[in-house]
């Protein structure tokens, strides 16, 4: 059995359409989720956040960073190293940098019940692909 970290050896498209699938997974769950109740949407914002850091992270491999080196990030959306080379809008660089701050991947992850500290549920609802 191999101690190779999963994933290392995947490619750019492949984190892509994981990124994908995270994706439409998340827009699924809040299309039949209660938005107004923390509980009932937290397994949507979680696939909404996972899908962004998969985004970012094809970005990453993409640009030829060594996954080891994308593991050191650990949900810390907004690391200068790619978020000039993507050119993100001032709004959205903005909400990534909330996020991070408020380590709204971790209260998604193990405290729904938290939400109030969430950044507006607006931002994280649009298409990512698209930003």
């Amino acid at each position: 059995m191999s101690n190779e970290y999963p994933g290392s050896n995947a490619n750019p498209l492949e984190v892509l359409d994981l990124a994908n699938a995270y994706c439409s997974a998340s827009e699924l769950l809040f299309s039949e989720g209660e938005k107004h109740v923390a509980l009932a949407i937290a397994p949507a914002r979680m696939c909404a956040i996972h899908a962004i850091e998969l985004y970012l992270n094809a970005f990453l491999r993409h640009e030829g960073v060594a996954p080891e080196e994308i593991r050191k990030r650990m949900h810390n959306l907004v690391e200068p190293m790619f978020v000039a080379k993507l050119k993100l809008r001032k709004k959205t660089a903005l909400h990534l940098e909330a996020m991070t701050a408020k380590r709204e991947y971790l209260i998604s992850r193990y405290s729904p019940k938290q939400a109030r500290e969430h950044t507006d549920l607006n931002r994280l609802l649009r298409r990512w692909r698209k930003s």
